[in-house]
C-alpha cells in the first residue's frame, strides 16, 4: 500500500478541522504545522496528541498507538485514526450583544434590556472540545463556537440581573451601575459551564447595559425620579448658600417638596398598576381627571414657592393638559 501524508490543508478560518483521510499504513506520516496540535482517535478514544514536526506512523514511535499497530497485523496493513487538526492562533475574542427581558418589582415594570461586551475564550482541552462540541461535524468554524457560547452568555447575565432584581439591590433606573460586578459574576458562572467543554474564559466584560426604547409608562417613572433628584440638589444648594435660620426654614420646606414629589412618583407608579389591571374599567376616565388635577395643584405650589420659573410651569401644564 502507498505511503500517505496526513497534513492540515485548511486556509480558512477554522478552529478545528478533521481530515477526511483515516487510512494509515505502517510508514506513513503525519504533518503537524507550527499553529497546530494534531489529535489521534480511535473509535471516539483520544490515542495521543502530536505537536509541531513530522511524526512517521511505526511501532514505538507515537505513544498510544502500538496497540492498534498490533491488532491490524497479519489482518490488514492499513490502520484506522481519526486525526484533527486543532489551530492555535485563530482568535477566540468575540464581541457579543445579546437582549433579555427583565422584570423589575419595584415599578412592575416588564423592560427589554440589551447588553453588549466581550470575551476572550482558550480550548484548554482540545479532547473534551473535540468530542463535546464539534462531535459528528469535520470541522468549526470560529463564528459557529461564537453561536455556541451566546446563549450561555445570555442565561448567565439574566439569571444575575434576576437574583438582584429580587433582592431589591438593583432597579431598571440602577442597571447601569453594577457593569464591573456583572462581569466578574457572570465570568464566574461561565467558566463552570464551559470547563467541561474543554474551554476556559480568560477575559470577560459586560461594557453596557441599558433599556431598549422607552416605553409611557418606563418614561414617566423616570421624569418622576429626575423631578424628585433636582428637588433635593437645590435644597442642599440652598442650605449651602443663605443664612442658617432661613436656611433651615427653606430646607425644611424644599425637603418636604421633595418628599412628596417622591411620593408623587410612587403615586404614579399605583396608577400605573391600577391603569393595568383595570384598562377595560369604565372610571379610568374619571380617575385621570382626578390624578390630573391633583398634579396640576402640585405644579402651582412649586411655581409658589419659587421652586420652577413661570415658564417651567406653563410647559409642564400644558403637558399634562395634552396627555390628558
Amino acid at each position: 500500500m502507498a505511503i500517505t501524508t496526513i497534513e492540515s490543508k485548511n486556509t480558512e478560518d477554522y478552529l478545528i478541522w478533521k481530515h477526511p483521510n483515516r487510512d494509515l499504513s505502517i510508514g506513513s506520516q503525519i504533518i503537524v504545522n507550527e499553529s497546530e496540535e494534531a489529535l489521534l482517535f480511535e473509535n471516539g478514544q483520544l490515542l495521543h496528541i502530536l505537536q509541531s514536526g513530522k511524526h512517521k506512523i511505526q511501532s514505538g514511535n507515537i505513544p498510544g498507538i502500538d496497540g492498534v499497530i498490533r491488532r491490524s497485523i497479519g489482518n490488514t496493513p492499513v490502520i484506522k485514526i481519526d486525526t484533527w487538526f486543532v489551530s492555535k492562533v485563530v482568535s477566540t475574542d468575540y464581541k457579543w450583544g445579546i437582549q433579555v427581558q427583565v422584570k423589575d418589582n419595584t415599578h412592575q415594570l416588564i423592560v427589554p434590556l440589551g447588553s453588549y461586551g466581550s470575551i476572550l475564550l482558550k480550548i484548554e482541552d482540545p479532547a473534551s472540545f473535540v468530542m463535546q462540541v464539534v462531535g459528528k461535524n469535520k470541522k468549526l468554524k470560529k463564528e459557529e463556537l461564537k453561536n455556541f457560547i451566546l446563549p450561555c452568555i445570555e442565561r448567565a447575565l439574566k439569571e444575575y440581573i434576576a437574583e438582584k432584581i429580587r433582592e431589591g439591590s438593583l432597579d431598571i433606573f440602577s442597571i447601569e451601575t453594577v457593569l464591573g460586578k456583572a462581569s466578574g459574576n457572570v465570568k464566574d458562572s461561565l467558566k463552570i459551564v464551559f470547563e467541561k467543554y474543554g474551554l476556559s474564559v480568560v477575559e470577560f466584560f459586560v461594557q453596557g447595559i441599558q433599556v431598549q426604547g422607552e416605553s409611557p409608562e418606563y418614561k414617566k417613572i423616570k421624569e418622576s425620579l429626575a423631578d424628585a433628584a433636582s428637588l433635593k440638589i437645590r435644597a442642599k444648594a440652598a442650605s449651602e448658600a443663605k443664612g442658617f435660620y432661613r436656611d433651615q426654614r427653606e430646607l425644611v420646606d424644599l425637603n418636604k417638596l421633595a418628599y412628596e414629589a417622591q411620593d408623587l412618583t410612587k403615586n404614579i407608579d399605583k396608577q400605573i398598576f391600577n391603569e393595568k389591571q383595570d384598562i377595560n374599567n369604565e372610571s379610568k376616565t374619571s380617575q385621570k381627571s382626578g390624578d390630573l388635577k391633583v398634579k396640576l395643584e402640585y405644579l402651582r405650589e412649586l411655581l409658589d414657592s419659587g421652586l420652577i420659573t413661570k415658564s417651567d410651569y406653563d410647559k409642564k401644564r400644558f403637558k399634562l393638559l395634552d396627555q390628558f
